[in-house]
């Protein structure tokens, strides 16, 4: 097959100090001798500080130190490189970045090869990031085994926010610089600037565009021409002339409507006689001038047709901000109150949501009005204020984010779709988790009892307790003894009775380990035992199919009305998918040669809970489980296997179902972070 990734493969530069064996940071050709990557690098490659604005050379001599290399072209040569543009990174003030700036301007530097290679093919192409598409990135290096795949959430005024929630590789430090490679597309559409936390961010190819063309012609002549054209933009102005035109009909509305919009936007003035040309010019210059344009024409349109040709266009116009200027305003006041943080509303509301870890609202309203998720008409924007509304304890503010809410919901036609989320939200506030809860992801190295592993554990309320990474192989023993000191710490600072919850997330050729078994705490009379002190389940995503998303996030929402079921055979879970009293749990009672694909089919259909017997030399005893299982509502299955791990004791045989039960409580929501690699050697 061909490969898919050809073209940007060819393009990607790696950045090295001259006879360094690590690459620092990557490049993209932009033509068959300019390279363009990020100021920060040359800084980092040359040890000087990542935001140092002084030019390393002059304009169109060698960068002195720095040295080029093309992995996708020849694996072994390194050239010399001299310096044509210069943008270090800038505060929007234009004061120079400084540590601990969550964004920045510029942070670019373009560079030219020196005694290059004859290029086999044209660079790739460029083009504009779609919100919601998975874009893909290399470390600086270009090794094809560092692919990360990463979602872009949304798109700010400088960068593009990226997550990367399934992908064995994250976007760590080494990845500036790198193009950001849109597959389906085939084009560039960024370049990877910066990491925080667990979430990247790259410069967005219009921004590159703008930057280089303002440096003077002999920088602009080597843009893209696709870069050149704004064909985005004149493709908005085309969507908002037809209902300009339909609903604006007069002088006198023209005149009222342009008084309305500069009074909304801010402006310094408006034209006596303004142009329908001039409003989709005006509103696509301005921030939230779309929405608080096409929000004004609803009320000058004439039928209730062209009513619902604004509202659509408003929804899918500018799919990045459709909340417009007074809307905006309005929210953030009302987010200024006793409302719960934007992290706890939304993992509630949006199961497969962006991730708003140390972030405020303000923050978090970008990336959440930006974030388009693939399913229901309501934005996930609105949805989420639903549930921070459930969620707030003041009813003046409470009842003041309905009431926006309701009125956002009006204007976009989706007043009617927005119950359904109210009564879930309203609902969550009695489903409430009230327990602490620890995460263990664990990647047993080959033929070892060693693992790497995640260790995130957090309060009844969300807050983190503790995090850490081991991204080296470490003996079980020492594994444990950090995770009994966390639980000890969960013990000191939760009520009295307050059992945390330990999830073990694994692999699928692992979902046999025996982690409720382990002791964390030796003691010759009393050994603490994981599975019979906590409500310990097993977690595997890894089971989950993109098809079956919309089935798991169903099932989760209908467990308390589901049932479970006992399973002995290939077919019930799957041809009860979506039944009216749908399977919410199995119970598999069954012989050991079923008990993989039967587990492999309830996990992957979306089923929540599944309890079955790991499989020893002793017979399997279904009937027991059975009894153990039927007739329980779904929710009580972790506390029933926990009891029943209590009955038997620590020293029973292998052969007593309490030691043998195993269960996998499979969430749709908090996957802790994958593991940041190294480098593979080259």
């Amino acid at each position: 097959m061909d490969d898919l990734d050809r073209s940007v493969k060819a393009a990607h530069a790696a950045l090295y100090g001259n006879n360094g064996p690590r690459a620092v940071g990557g490049g993209v050709l932009l033509t068959g001798e300019h390279v363009l990557t990020c100021a920060h690098v040359i800084n980092q490659v040359l040890g000087r500080h990542s935001f140092c604005q002084d030019r390393p050379a002059r304009l169109g001599d060698v960068v002195q130190g720095v040295s080029l290399a093309l992995p996708g072209i020849t694996s072994t040569q390194r050239f010399e490189a001299a310096l044509e543009g210069w943008f270090p990174a800038r505060r929007p003030d234009g004061a120079p970045a400084q540590d601990g700036d969550a964004e920045w301007c510029g942070d670019l530097a373009l560079l030219r090869l020196v005694n290059g290679p004859l290029l086999p093919d044209a660079p790739p192409d460029m083009g504009r990031c779609r919100v919601g598409s998975v874009t893909y990135a290399w470390f600086g290096s270009g090794a094809p085994s560092t692919i990360a795949a990463a979602v872009a959430q949304g798109v700010t005024d400088r960068w593009i926010v990226l997550d990367c929630p399934a992908s064995a590789q994250s976007i760590v430090e080494g990845y500036s610089g790198s193009p950001l490679w849109d597959r389906e597309q085939q084009q560039v559409v960024g370049l990877l600037v910066s990491r925080r936390g667990q979430r990247a961010f790259a410069v967005p190819v219009w921004n590159v565009s703008s930057l280089l063309r303002t440096q003077g012609a002999n920088l602009s002549a080597i843009v893209p021409a696709v870069l050149a054209k704004d064909s985005r933009r004149a493709a908005l102005t085309q969507q908002l002339l037809g209902p300009l035109r339909v609903c604006l009909t007069s002088a006198e509305n023209r005149s009222e409507c342009a008084e309305h919009l500069g009074r909304e936007l801010e402006l310094p003035g408006v034209p006596t006689t303004a142009s329908h040309e001039w409003f989709a010019r005006t509103a696509l210059s301005r921030p939230r001038g779309v929405p608080t344009l096409l929000a004004l024409l609803h009320a000058f349109a004439a039928t209730e047709d062209d009513r619902r040709w604004v509202r659509t266009t408003a929804l899918h116009t500018t799919a990045d901000q459709f909340l417009t200027a007074c809307e905006h305003r309005e929210l953030l006041d009302l987010l200024a109150g006793p409302v719960p943080g934007p992290q706890r509303a939304a993992a509630k509301a949006l199961v497969f949501g962006p991730s708003l870890a140390a972030l405020d609202w303000p923050e978090a309203l970008a990336l959440l009005e930006c974030y388009q998720s693939r399913y229901g008409k309501v934005p996930p924007l609105l949805r989420a204020i639903e549930f921070a509304a459930a969620h707030t304890a003041a009813v003046d503010t409470r009842q003041a984010l309905y009431a926006w809410n309701d009125a956002v919901a009006r204007r976009l036609g989706l007043a009617e779709s927005l119950r359904e989320h109210r009564a879930q939200a309203r609902e969550s506030v009695d489903g409430a988790v009230t327990a602490p809860l620890v995460q263990l992801q664990l990647w047993r190295a080959v033929g070892t009892e060693t693992f790497t592993s995640v260790l995130h554990a957090s309060d009844a309320d969300g807050s983190v307790i503790h995090h850490e990474t081991h991204d080296r192989p470490m003996p079980l023993r020492t594994l444990l003894t950090e995770l009994a000191a966390v639980l000890e710490t969960i013990a000191e600072r939760s009520a009295p009775g307050a059992l945390p919850i330990i999830e073990c997330f694994v692999p699928p050729s692992e979902l046999d380990l025996p982690v409720d078994q382990w002791v964390y705490q030796t003691d010759d009379l009393f050994p603490a035992v994981l599975g019979q002190d906590f409500l310990c389940v097993l977690r595997c995503p890894e089971l989950r199919r993109p098809a079956f998303l919309p089935e798991l996030r169903y099932r989760w929402q209908a467990l308390h009305s589901g049932r479970t079921a006992v399973l002995s055979r290939h077919d019930p879970a799957m041809q009860e998918r979506g039944a009216a009293s749908p399977i919410c749990a199995v119970a598999l009672a069954c012989p050991p040669s079923e008990l993989v694909r039967l587990r492999v089919i309830a996990l992957a259909v979306g089923v929540p809970g599944v309890v079955w017997l790991r499989s020893t030399a002793a017979g399997l005893k279904g009937d027991e489980l059975a009894e153990l299982t039927q007739g329980l509502a779904p929710h009580e299955l972790p506390r029933r296997v926990y009891e029943a791990r209590l009955r038997t004791g620590v020293g029973a045989g292998s052969g007593e179902m309490g030691t043998r039960l195993a269960l996998v409580w499979d969430r749709p929501d908090g996957v802790p972070q994958t593991l940041q690699l190294s480098d593979p050697p080259l």
